[in-house]
C-alpha cells in the first residue's frame, strides 16, 4: 500500500481518534501536521510520535483554531514549508454536547456546528485550491459519525452537523474529482477515547447499551480502528473510491442506536 502523498494534515490530533489517525499515517509513510487547539496537547503529542518513528517520518505541531480562516491557511503554509504541499487532509476535529432540544442554547448549536461543518468546509476549500493550481492530486478524508444516519435524543445540533459532512463531502468529492482529489467519509460509532471515557459513555448503562446495539459484541472500538481505514482511504488502493462513507462501527449502523438522553436521565416532561 503506498499512500497518495508524504506530507499530511490531520486536525483534532492532539489525543484520541486524530492522534491514532497520524500516528498510523506516520507509519505508513507520511509526515503530519498535526492541528489542535491546545498547543500543550499537539506538543505533546508530535514529540512522542517523533520519538517513536526514530525519524523514519516526522511530526510538527500548530496550534490554531479550525473555525479560523486564517489558521487554516497558515497550516497549509507550515506543512507545505516542511513536508511539501499536503496531498492528505484529514477533517477529524469535532465537538459535542449531550442537551434535550428543549434545553439547547443558540450559542451551543452555532459552536457545534461551525467546529463540525464550517471547519471542513475551510479546509477543504483551502487545501483543494492549492492542489489545483498544483496540479496535484490528493485524498481528503473527513472525520463523520454514525449520528449521520443513526441519530439520538440529546444531540440534535451534533447529529445535524455530522449528516451535513456527509453530504457535503460528496458534493466536494463531485466536484474535485475532474481534479484528482478524492473526498470520502468515514463514520465511527463508539471509540475509546479520552474523551469518551471522561464523558461516561463507555461503560455502565451507556456502555450495555452499546454493546446490545453491537453486532460485534464490543461497547466500542478503538482509535487504530478507525486509523486504518483512513490511511487505506489515502493510498493507492482507494484509487476508485470517492464520495462513499464507510462505517468502522462493528455493525452499529444496522441495528441503531438507542436514546443516549433517555439512558442518562436527561429528558423528563415539560410543564406548561
Amino acid at each position: 500500500m503506498k499512500l497518495v502523498s508524504s506530507s499530511a494534515i490531520v486536525t483534532g490530533a492532539g489525543q484520541g481518534i486524530g492522534l491514532g489517525i497520524a500516528a498510523r499515517l506516520m507509519r505508513d509513510g507520511a509526515n503530519v501536521l498535526l492541528f489542535g487547539r491546545t498547543p500543550e496537547k499537539v506538543e505533546a503529542a508530535a514529540g512522542e510520535l517523533n520519538r517513536v518513528m526514530e525519524g523514519r517520518t516526522r511530526a510538527v505541531p500548530f496550534a490554531g483554531d479550525v473555525v479560523s480562516a486564517e489558521d487554516v491557511a497558515r497550516a497549509i503554509e507550515v506543512a507545505t514549508r516542511e513536508f511539501g504541499l499536503p496531498g492528505i487532509l484529514v477533517n477529524n476535529a469535532g465537538s459535542a454536547t449531550l442537551r434535550p432540544l428543549l434545553e439547547l442554547p443558540v450559542e451551543e448549536f452555532d459552536q457545534v456546528l461551525a467546529i463540525n461543518l464550517k471547519g471542513p468546509f475551510l479546509f477543504t476549500q483551502a487545501l483543494a485550491k492549492a492542489l489545483v493550481a498544483a496540479k496535484q492530486q490528493g485524498s481528503i478524508v473527513n472525520i463523520s459519525s454514525l449520528n449521520q444516519t443513526s441519530v439520538t435524543d440529546g444531540l440534535a445540533h451534533y447529529c445535524a452537523s455530522k449528516a451535513g459532512l456527509a453530504n457535503f463531502s460528496k458534493v466536494a468529492a463531485s466536484e474535485l474529482g475532474r481534479y484528482g482529489i478524492r473526498v470520502n467519509v468515514v463514520a465511527p460509532g463508539a471509540i475509546r477515547t479520552p474523551l469518551a471515557e471522561g464523558a461516561g459513555l463507555l461503560t455502565g448503562a451507556m456502555g450495555r447499551e452499546f454493546l446490545a446495539h453491537t453486532p460485534l459484541g464490543k461497547p466500542c472500538g478503538e482509535p487504530e480502528d478507525v486509523a486504518k481505514v483512513v490511511s487505506f482511504l489515502c493510498s493507492d488502493l482507494a484509487s476508485w473510491i470517492t464520495g462513499d462513507t464507510l462505517a468502522v462501527d462493528g455493525g452499529n449502523h444496522i441495528r441503531g442506536l438507542h436514546s443516549y438522553a433517555d439512558t442518562l436521565g436527561l429528558t423528563r416532561p415539560v410543564e406548561g
